[in-house]
């Protein structure tokens, strides 16, 4: 349903736009490379498929028409900077307004009880059962002790939780981009991140957190600068410990509270990294079993130049990008979603986003210094001197 409603809009941006192609413009090289690496990726999958006789070039073939449809068609809605505001004004905001419903459902269960407000069920994603949703509406997968209080884990319109913390990511780092600075909403955010208790998702919050701080702060010296890069190199440090010992999010936790998910996780990309020392080209057909669950476990199933192809569409947006430091975290949060926790292939939001994001950063709301990370700032003349120097000139003036 999604889909049609993209393609829906679609056709009418080629209305609005009288079929001229707005987004084939040279500034729009940023924006359309994720289908084109995309687009290489599923090639290279038809080609190995071809080459070993498997049977799955039909459904490769129906994967690549749902994902670079959905990819087109935020091209071609991107293409104008009013309907750019808007999809990225939407998504945010449905972002926040499912993360604000988990903070209510919080509330209930502390003031009420766990398990207070269910309003119905709901199938999500591959859990084989339907899934509580509670009031307002906050679609959950699980329960989470946290402290001795028990939480919903929060899925929000993910598949899983994953997923939601993702949509977060970006989310939040799309806020400077549209000029939006209500705390409310950040905190709201990081809120809707937090509850999907998803130890991936926390881990690269907290990598692009230090990230954005490292390349984006603002600086008036070159000391200042120095000292920033140093403390954000140390915040990166911080953020990369936090994921793996942090209570709770960590990884050591995850082993403890869900060992089997940790562990099959942890087998697929050993599989990966067996496949890209003895086979990276075409890939162990005993991994399809196990799953690419990330990008280096599907070195193993679908071979080395997917995987590159597929890390390729995240991050290739930052070659010529007017506001490649702006658009860094966001980016940072799709490819590290992909390298370490998600699948890559069919996952069409992943790369629309990326598309989204890389079109919102041409134009920020919020402009960052242009001089390099260590440049001094400029001295200007103080504003007396200006004045004096006027004054002198039209007395100068008036003496003629």
């Amino acid at each position: 349903m999604g889909l049609m409603l993209f393609l829906l809009a679609t056709g009418i941006a080629f209305i609005q736009d009288r079929g001229q192609f707005l987004y084939a413009e040279r500034e729009y090289r940023p924006v359309r490379s994720p289908l084109f690496w995309v687009s290489l990726a599923y090639l290279w999958l038809l080609l190995r498929a071809s080459y070993h006789g498997l049977d799955t070039v039909g459904q490769s073939m129906s994967g690549y028409v749902a994902t670079a449809a959905c990819v087109l068609a935020v091209v071609v809605i991107v293409g104008d900077k009013a309907r750019r505001g808007y999809l990225v004004k939407g998504f945010v905001a449905v972002v926040f307004a499912v993360s604000l419903s988990y903070v209510c459902t919080v509330g209930l269960w502390a003031v009420m009880g766990i398990g207070t407000g269910s309003v119905g069920t709901m199938i999500i994603g591959a859990w084989p059962t339907p899934q509580p949703i509670y009031f307002p509406f906050t679609t959950t997968v699980s329960t989470q002790p946290i402290l001795g209080f028990v939480v919903p884990r929060f899925v929000g319109f993910g598949r899983e939780p994953g997923w939601m913390a993702m949509y977060g990511c970006v989310a939040y780092f799309l806020l400077p981009l549209i000029g939006w600075r209500s705390k409310i909403v950040k905190l709201g955010i990081l809120a809707g991140v937090l509850g999907t208790v998803s130890t991936a998702g926390f881990g690269v919050l907290a990598f692009c957190l230090a990230v954005d701080f490292t390349v984006n702060g603002r600086s008036r010296t070159s000391f200042e600068g120095a000292m920033r890069i140093c403390f954000g190199l140390a915040m990166i440090a911080f953020a990369i410990w936090a994921a793996v010992y942090a209570p709770v999010l960590g990884f050591g936790a995850k082993g403890e509270q869900n060992g089997i998910s940790l562990s099959e996780r942890s087998i697929a990309t050993d599989m990966g990294f067996w496949a890209l020392q003895n086979d990276p080209f075409s890939g162990g057909l005993a991994a399809d079993k196990v799953g690419a669950v990330n990008l280096v476990a599907a070195i193993a199933a679908y071979g080395l130049p997917f995987s590159v192809l597929m890390g390729l569409s995240t991050i290739a947006p930052l070659r010529r990008h007017p506001h490649g430091r702006r658009l860094l975290p966001v980016l940072a949060a799709l490819a590290l979603t992909l390298l370490t926790s998600q699948p890559a292939l069919d996952s069409a939001w992943v790369f629309a986003l990326a598309a989204l994001g890389t079109a919102a950063a041409l134009d920020p709301a919020e402009i960052p210094q242009k001089e390099p990370l260590l440049a001094a700032k400029k001295s200007n003349v103080p504003d007396h001197y200006k004045r004096l120097a006027e004054q002198r000139a039209r007395a100068a003036a008036t003496n003629c």
